[in-house]
């Protein structure tokens, strides 16, 4: 496809959500006190689960370069701010995380991605984060404190795998039997089994991200008919390679991000939850997930909980 399609910063056929609501929250706006009051309904167990991976510094198709996560001691013993009090002992540490990848449990800001220049409702990208001021219109305090509903779709379980391979996606037609029970501020987390099985090194003429598995990019187009709050998945979310390679290198990114304001959540632990769910019988559950309050950031990293 020409790039003249993509003058006037529309995706082929349609803005989105452009325009829908005047503020950076994008499809958080749907969920409102009924949606959240809808969400604490569904616990039935009370059985809390966490959704996120242990935080690691290795990410295996990045060799060389600074590791995404580097923890250091800074105290183990004598208190730095008294030494000479021995008898009151003192711990700390220091962490720094590099937000995006394909290992760590992270949430997208609206504003980690723009395409032909514009960025969440149409606004210019450049208006949007620049490298001296961060993120000025779309950061990830707007996703602080999220309750909702969520919904689990196992791709995988459904096609009767533990994982689908690299490569392979959830598609349309393994979301289509789930979108009469999705309803307005929910939340879906679609897994492929991504927990079990990671990419491959890219090959000649691959882009630098190799194989995935992931989502089809026709998959945001049908869950944002239902006005879905979030999206997460235990991978990355785009498949690589890309079957919309030709329109853009992370469509999924692009389509949720850019043009529904859909927050993306990565890299999940859906394992357990999901094992939860099959054995109590149920679909829905509260789903809690909050970055921390980091102004004028792309991202963060974050440890959902799931309570059925």
């Amino acid at each position: 496809m020409s790039s003249q399609m993509f003058e006037d910063g529309r995706w082929p056929g349609h803005t989105g959500n452009w325009g829908r609501w005047n503020d950076d929250r994008g499809t958080l706006n749907t969920i409102d006190p009924s949606v959240v009051l809808r969400a604490v309904s569904t616990v039935r167990e009370g059985v809390a689960i966490s959704c996120s991976r242990p935080v690691s510094d290795h990410e295996p198709l990045r060799s060389g370069g600074e590791k995404p996560f580097k923890h250091e001691m800074l105290t183990a013993g004598v208190w730095d701010l008294e030494p000479e009090r021995t008898e009151s002992l003192n711990a700390s540490d220091r962490i720094s995380v590099r937000t995006h990848g394909m290992v760590n449990t992270h949430i997208d800001a609206l504003a980690h991605v723009g395409y032909m220049g514009k960025g969440f409702n149409g606004r210019p990208f450049d208006d949007m984060v620049t490298m001296s001021e961060g993120v000025k219109h779309g950061d990830v305090v707007s996703a602080v404190g999220t309750v909702t509903r969520g919904l689990l779709i196992d791709v995988a379980a459904a096609r009767g795998v533990d994982h689908i391979e690299p490569g392979d996606c959830a598609r349309p037609e393994d979301i289509e039997p789930h979108l009469s029970i999705i309803e307005p501020g929910d939340a879906v987390l679609i897994r492929v089994g991504g927990t079990l099985i990671g990419g491959r090194a890219p090959v000649a003429g691959e882009n630098r991200h190799g194989t995935w598995p992931g989502l089809h990019p026709e998959c945001v187009e049908m869950l944002a008919t239902r006005d879905v709050s979030l999206l997460g998945s235990d991978t990355g979310n785009d498949v690589f390679p890309s079957p919309y390679e030709h329109i853009c290198r992370s469509p999924v990114h692009t389509l949720a991000l850019v043009y529904y304001g859909i927050h993306l959540i990565h890299n999940l632990d859906l394992e357990k939850l999901a094992k939860e769910l099959l054995r109590h019988s149920r679909t829905h559950f509260l789903f809690v997930v909050s970055p921390l309050h980091l102004v004028g950031a792309t991202g963060s990293v974050v440890a959902p909980v799931a309570v059925i």
